[in-house]
């Protein structure tokens, strides 16, 4: 079709087409020509996304579509967007199809990837505006009548400037008569190179298209990449004068962080991916990691290259905050300083949309894409955003996978990980390894048998274990007792010998119990008190963490397992209900942390329902861990700090051999057939009801957010600048947010206002216990 009778095509609102391809089409080409990618002849693997790149709107060069983008009434301009001649993606991608064909047979490449890359680059054009689908349904061309008109109308004169489009345009007008992609194909490429690699392919084009396509027309050209000083930990550590140590423990942590420092110089950087920090709890892995994992992305840039990214991944909302505060108090003192978006980054579901460079705060739409994108050198996240990166069908959580290539990824807790998915993520990082040169750090206590031989940091890692003598752990788990047993007996231990203690219970009704039936005691008697679980406000929750790290007076803590793993608090005594091998290690990393006495205490005893005589550990625990945590300390009485490692070596030994891999497998079945719908089923954390969110007008900080967000509910009409409000508070606004199961929330459910649960203040008293969280009037309070 000529040209049509206005001046420019566009492709955005006052964006041409032709600038948005070729911009898209370069970006994506450098971004992937900064990947150290290891694939089959890799070399074609830059080209191949810049063809993705500069051909993905190439549908847009219609007069269906220019008469929507340039359409000004709101009403005519949302029927025009819905007529299926203006959907652009199906035939970009048939264009780019043979483009990418086009181009391999021109640089006669014969590789493995031969008759999987055009078949690729067609998918992840055609779902850059969906979600990826099943990869056999998407090579179907259901109804060709709107491709036809599509294909006659194009304003092929426009787009000459495309490469290969002479081929290209010919092979269009063949279309739909002649469709080009046939299952077969890619279900030869699949048998005869089956595994994770074409799962990889794919998820690395679509996301290059996605994060180039949503750059360009939303911020501009990427962010150029920002220089981290090896010194910054170091000076840090020297302001705390961590140099200095004035303990025995002080001085085994400076053992262990130069230890684990020194390793960078010797690991061999092609086959030492998979890097082990096993340290006992309170040992200071926090700031080790971080320090080894920038020394380790300075030397590959010296001598690989290329700028890895640190991304470090933790399993809990609960201790992101607390370490992103070591985080950006590293650079403060590095940099003189609090850190750019640029520099450091923190990105969950909860975080706020505030990108900020050092000359430039971007607005809420380029904030979005850029922290979405992970657009810096050290991200903070959690397990959940980056697990669901790597096992997704989603277009939002995949644009950022291309991030992954090449960077340095610490997993902190890494016990946190559900077993049914220990072979799936062994498989998919030994892949990411394998071709895109990425490393893992696994740091914990409790090093998980995922891998069968780690490169370990930490040179002789048991004779560490052993100096740490800590604690002591008594085992009491085979006399069950009621949480009125345990009452009692823990106000007499109390009043008989002050000790702060934490007691971590496994529910929250069984929690909320107990702290009902000692508080009064213990008030009485001098203690300081704190409750927390899930169904207290996120504000709140923090708040008493920090007092309870700040008060030397007598204490006692009352907590679920969310206090567990990675909160750095520090008692004289644990009790702990039954739970898994690695949840008993990690509690008893909170008594005696920084060795204020001879010895901690920590207990493990066994609670049960005091009417159905079910013990709580079985609302909530794969029974497969807990029988091998039994069969494992089942012949123990008493347990020394120094025996931790070698029990949880064996516990996980066991762990290994007893679980099933089923689900692991039925997710590789998937990757290995490019089954996205499937795989899109993947859950981290998988709950066992749904759960409703509600808001908490807790305070007068609550009342002024809850009213910022009725106002943007409300009043603004447009979705677009409603989204973008939002999410100026939505890191204030969901710190006052609890999510509660449904069941259990059935018979005390607050009124839905302006789209969202809502107590008030004046409800506070029907729905809200100011000490204990949310009440449930007896639902079923043991779950």
């Amino acid at each position: 079709m000529s040209l049509p009778y206005y001046d420019e095509i566009w492709s955005h609102p006052e964006k041409q087409l032709r600038e948005h391809l070729e911009n898209v089409g370069k970006i994506a080409k450098s971004l992937a020509e900064a990947i150290p990618l290891n694939l089959p002849e890799c070399e074609v693997l830059p080209e191949v996304a810049y063809l993705v790149g500069v051909y993905h709107d190439l549908g847009k060069g219609t007069p269906f579509f220019q008469e929507y983008i340039r359409e000004e009434d709101s009403d005519r301009k949302a029927r025009l967007k819905n007529k299926a001649e203006t959907k652009h993606s199906l035939i970009s991608a048939t264009a780019t199809y043979f483009a990418v064909e086009e181009y391999l047979k021109n640089k006669d490449f014969s590789g493995e990837l031969t008759s999987f890359l055009p078949i690729a680059s067609f998918i992840a054009v055609r779902r850059h505006h969906t979600n990826l689908q099943t990869a056999f349904e998407d090579l179907r061309l259901d109804s060709g009548e709107v491709l036809r008109k599509q294909v006659e109308n194009l304003y092929y004169e426009y787009l000459s400037f495309l490469p290969y489009w002479s081929t290209v345009s010919e092979k269009l007008k063949t279309i739909p008569d002649k469709w080009p992609l046939r299952k077969r194909s890619l279900v030869q490429w699949l048998k005869e190179y089956s595994g994770v690699l074409s799962y990889f392919i794919q998820h690395l084009l679509y996301s290059l298209l996605l994060d180039t396509d949503k750059h360009d027309a939303t911020v501009g050209p990427h962010l150029e990449r920002k220089s981290l000083s090896t010194d910054i930990v170091e000076s840090y550590r020297r302001s705390r004068k961590f140099d200095e140590p004035q303990k025995e423990i002080d001085t085994l942590r400076n053992e262990i962080y130069q230890i684990v420092i020194n390793q960078v110089k010797t690991i061999d950087l092609d086959h030492d991916h998979i890097l082990s920090l096993s340290a006992p709890t309170g040992s200071g892995k926090t700031l080790t990691a971080l320090a080894f994992a920038i020394e380790l992305r300075n030397r590959i840039i010296e001598e690989k290259k290329y700028v890895p990214r640190i991304i470090y991944s933790l399993p809990f909302l609960s201790i992101i905050d607390q370490n992103a505060k070591v985080v950006e108090e590293v650079f403060k003192e590095g940099i003189g300083q609090d850190p750019t978006s640029d520099l450091f980054l923190i990105h969950h579901h909860l975080s706020d949309y505030t990108y900020k460079e050092e000359d430039t705060e971007y607005g809420v739409d380029e904030s979005e894409i850029l922290i979405e994108g992970w657009d810096s050198e050290i991200i903070i996240t959690t397990f959940v955003q980056l697990f669901h990166t790597l096992f997704t069908n989603r277009n939002r959580a995949i644009r950022k996978f291309h991030k992954l290539a090449g960077s340095i990824i610490i997993l902190d807790e890494i016990q946190s990980f559900p077993h049914k998915y220990w072979l799936l993520f062994r498989e998919t990082a030994e892949a990411m390894r394998k071709y895109f040169n990425t490393y893992f750090i696994l740091s914990t206590a409790t090093q998980p048998a995922i891998f069968e031989n780690p490169k370990e940091l930490l040179i002789e890692k048991e004779r560490y274990f052993k100096s740490f003598k800590r604690t002591q752990v008594t085992l009491d788990f085979k006399s069950p007792k009621t949480i009125t047993e345990l009452a009692n007996e823990f106000k007499e231990s109390l009043t008989l010998n002050r000790k702060s203690t934490l007691v971590v219970l496994n529910t929250v009704g069984a929690a909320e119990d107990f702290f009902n039936s000692v508080k009064e005691h213990l008030k009485e008697i001098g203690y300081e008190i704190y409750y927390l679980s899930s169904y207290i406000v996120p504000s709140e929750r923090l708040k008493r963490i920090e007092k309870i790290k700040k008060s030397l007076n007598k204490k006692v803590v009352i907590s679920t397992q969310l206090i567990e793993a990675g909160v750095d608090i520090d008692l004289e005594r644990v009790i702990r209900d039954l739970g898994p091998m690695d949840s008993i290690n990690q509690v008893a990393g909170r008594a005696n942390r920084n060795l204020n006495v001879e010895l901690g205490e920590v207990e493990v005893i066994m609670l049960i329902n005091e009417k159905s005589h079910r013990p709580f550990y079985s609302y909530i625990y794969d029974p497969v861990l807990i029988d091998n945590t039994k069969r494992i300390l089942e012949s123990h009485s008493v347990v020394g700090e120094e025996k931790f490692l070698r029990l949880a070596n064996q516990y996980y030994q066991q762990v290994l051999k007893t679980m099933s891999d089923d689900i692991s497998q039925g997710y590789l079945r998937a990757i290995n057939l490019l089954d996205y719908e499937e795989i899109g089923k993947f859950e981290l954390i998988e709950e066992k009801d749904q759960k409703i969110d509600i808001f908490v007008e807790l305070d007068d900080e609550a009342t002024k957010i809850w009213r910022q967000y009725q106002e943007t509910v409300e009043k603004i009409r447009d979705l677009r600048k409603r989204k973008q409000r939002f999410l100026e508070i939505r890191g204030k606004f969901y710190s006052y947010v609890i999510s509660v199961f449904t069941q259990k929330a059935s018979r005390n459910l607050p009124p839905e206002v302006s789209g969202i649960r809502f107590i008030s203040r004046n409800q506070l008293n029907e729905y809200y216990d100011l000490e204990t969280g949310y009440t449930t009037k007896g639902e079923n309070p043991f779950w």
